[in-house]
C-alpha cells in the first residue's frame, strides 16, 4: 500500500513539473503563430496569446515571456490589463525594458491618461528614447486630440509636452512641427510658435496648410501685411494643384476675411479664386458668407448707387 502511494506521489510530482513546461511551450507556439500571421489574422491570435500568457504560473518562465505577453495583451485590445502587466510593481520605479515601456505608454494613451503618459515620457525619454519614440509614433492619432484638449485645461503642460516630443520625432515631419506651432499659438507663446513655423517652412516650403496656419499666427499678432503674404502663398500653392484638389485649400477663406475688413490691403483681387473654391466646396459656409459680403460691399460702392 505504501509502495503504491509512493508511486502515485512520484507520478503527481512529475506531472506538476511537466504542466508548467507544457504551458510555456504552448505560449511559445501560439506566439510564433501570431508573429508569422497576416495582419488580418493577428487580432484573433493576439487574444489567444494573451490568454495563454495569463495562464502561465509565476516563475522565471513567465517573467522571461512578460514583454511578449504584455504586447499581445495590448494588441488584443485589453489596454487596462496590458498596463498592469507592463508597469513596474513600484509606481516610482522606471520601466527599463523597451518593449514593456512601449506597451505601458501605449496603454496609457489608449486609456486617455495623458498626464501620466507625459510624466513617464519626460522621465524616460533620455534613457529609453527608442521605446518612447515608438509609443509616440504608434499612438499619434490618439495623442493629438488628447493633447489639444489638454491645452484648454489644467493639464496644459502635458499637452504642450506631447506636441513638443511629436515634433522632434525622426525624421522631422513638417505637419508635426506645424501642430506644435498651433499648440504654442494657442497657449500664447508667440516667440516659440514663430520659431516652430520657421522650421516648418524650411522643411516644407510648399505646404499650403502650413502657410495658412502661419498666416493665422501673423494675423493674430497684428502683422497684417505678412499675414496677407502668407495667405497668398497658401492660395497660390492651392491653385497650382491638380484639377481635383485645386480650390480646396483653407487659405482663400482667410484671405477673403482680410479682403472684407481691409479691401485696399490684400493686393490682387481674391474674389475670382473664392468663386472657384465655392464651386468645389458649395457647403463652405464661412467662405460663402465672406464672398457674399465682399460682393455686396462692392455693389453698394458703385457710382450712382444710393
Amino acid at each position: 500500500m505504501l509502495k503504491h502511494l509512493a508511486s502515485l506521489l512520484s507520478t503527481f510530482c512529475l506531472f506538476a513539473q511537466l504542466l508548467p513546461a507544457q504551458q510555456l511551450a504552448e505560449f511559445d507556439r501560439l506566439h510564433k503563430s501570431y508573429v508569422e500571421a497576416s495582419a488580418a489574422e493577428q487580432q484573433a491570435l493576439a487574444t489567444q496569446v494573451s490568454d495563454a500568457f495569463l495562464r502561465l504560473p509565476d516563475g522565471d518562465g513567465r517573467t522571461e515571456r512578460l514583454p511578449r505577453g504584455a504586447a499581445a495583451t495590448l494588441a488584443a485590445g485589453r489596454s487596462k490589463l496590458a498596463l498592469e502587466l507592463a508597469s513596474p510593481v513600484n509606481p516610482e520605479t522606471a520601466q527599463t525594458n523597451d518593449v514593456l515601456l512601449t506597451v505601458q505608454l501605449r496603454a496609457l494613451a489608449q486609456l486617455d491618461r495623458l498626464t501620466e503618459f507625459a510624466r513617464i515620457v519626460s522621465k524616460q525619454a533620455a534613457t529609453e528614447p527608442g521605446a518612447v519614440s515608438e509609443a509616440l509614433r504608434l499612438e499619434e492619432g490618439r495623442l493629438l486630440p488628447l493633447a489639444a484638449k489638454a491645452l484648454r485645461t489644467r493639464d496644459r503642460p502635458a499637452g504642450r509636452m506631447v506636441f513638443q516630443y511629436l515634433a522632434t520625432l525622426e525624421p522631422i515631419q513638417s505637419y508635426r512641427v506645424a501642430n506644435l506651432g498651433l499648440c504654442l499659438r494657442q497657449i500664447g507663446d508667440v516667440k516659440a510658435a514663430l520659431q516652430a513655423y520657421a522650421l516648418g517652412r524650411r522643411l516644407a516650403p510648399n505646404d499650403l496648410n502650413l502657410w495658412n496656419d502661419y498666416g493665422l499666427l501673423l494675423r493674430a499678432t497684428g502683422q497684417w501685411q505678412e499675414a496677407v503674404a502668407a495667405f497668398r502663398r497658401s492660395v497660390a500653392l492651392d491653385l497650382a494643384r491638380d484639377e481635383v484638389t485645386r480650390g480646396k485649400g483653407p487659405g482663400i477663406t482667410n484671405l477673403m476675411h482680410l479682403q472684407s475688413l481691409y479691401p485696399d490691403r490684400v493686393g490682387e483681387d481674391p474674389l475670382p479664386t473664392a468663386v472657384l473654391a465655392l464651386e468645389k466646396r458649395p457647403d463652405a459656409t464661412m467662405l460663402k458668407r465672406l464672398t457674399l459680403d465682399v460682393a455686396l460691399d462692392r455693389l453698394s460702392a458703385r457710382p450712382g448707387r444710393k
